[in-house]
Parts: structure tokens; sequence; C-alpha cells
């Protein structure tokens, strides 16, 4: 069985989408999840709830998943099956005046991403 390391350390950023992230990472490392795991929205937000890492606000927490899984402020966390994915989440957060938060509850639960192999890495 092939060992692997989450590159926790690689993520520079200290927003809400990207203490989302770190913990992400933390939870699959916790957990022993092989980096190229094929993830669900769902699996993402259930392993993230409201108030992980101090993102409580609805609103909010909302708004940093969605952003946490586009390309905003360069983030590429994830790699989507569905390549329009990333785009499509990239083009709400942009959206000031009538931006839904939680348009990835709604519509996309059911996409399939992987960690992008930027942020883990095979051990010997």
């Amino acid at each position: 069985m092939s060992k692997f390391k989450y590159k926790i350390e690689y993520i520079n950023n200290n927003k809400n989408a990207d203490k989302l992230f770190k913990a992400f990472l933390e939870h699959c490392e916790l957990n022993e999840i092989k980096p190229t795991k094929l993830f669900t929205i769902k699996e993402i937000a259930d392993a993230l709830p409201r108030g992980t890492s101090g993102v409580s606000n609805y609103s909010t927490y909302g708004f940093s998943l969605m952003s946490m899984m586009s390309n905003q402020k360069s983030r590429d966390y994830f790699m989507f099956l569905n390549a329009d994915m990333t785009k499509i989440f990239t083009e709400h957060c942009k959206n000031n005046h009538d931006r839904d938060n939680y348009l990835w509850r709604k519509m996309y639960l059911k996409e399939q991403c992987k960690i992008n192999p930027e942020y883990w890495e095979l051990l010997d």
C-alpha cells in the first residue's frame, strides 16, 4: 500500500476558503483517505460542517465552501470530472449583486472531484 502526505503547508492564503481546505486536508489525513479518492461535493461539505475553522456565519460558510472549489484568488484545490464546474463556481463567486452562496448545495452536490495533486505526494 502506498503511503502519502498531504501538503497542508502549501496553502499560504488565510481566507476562510483556504482555512476550510486546510481543514479538509487535515480531515483526509486523520482518516487516512487516499488523495486519489473521487469525492462528491456532498462528501466534502459533510467533512466540513459549518463552524469548521471558525467559519460559523451561515452566509459566509456557504460562500467560503463555494470559493474553495473555485479558481477565485488563483485557487486550484480541486479537479472536477466536469471541467465546467470550476468555472461555474468562479463566475458565481464574482457576482456580488444577487449571488446565492448555497448554489453548490442546491444544484451540484453530486458533482465529483479529486484533490489537486499539487497538494499531496506519495512517500517511499
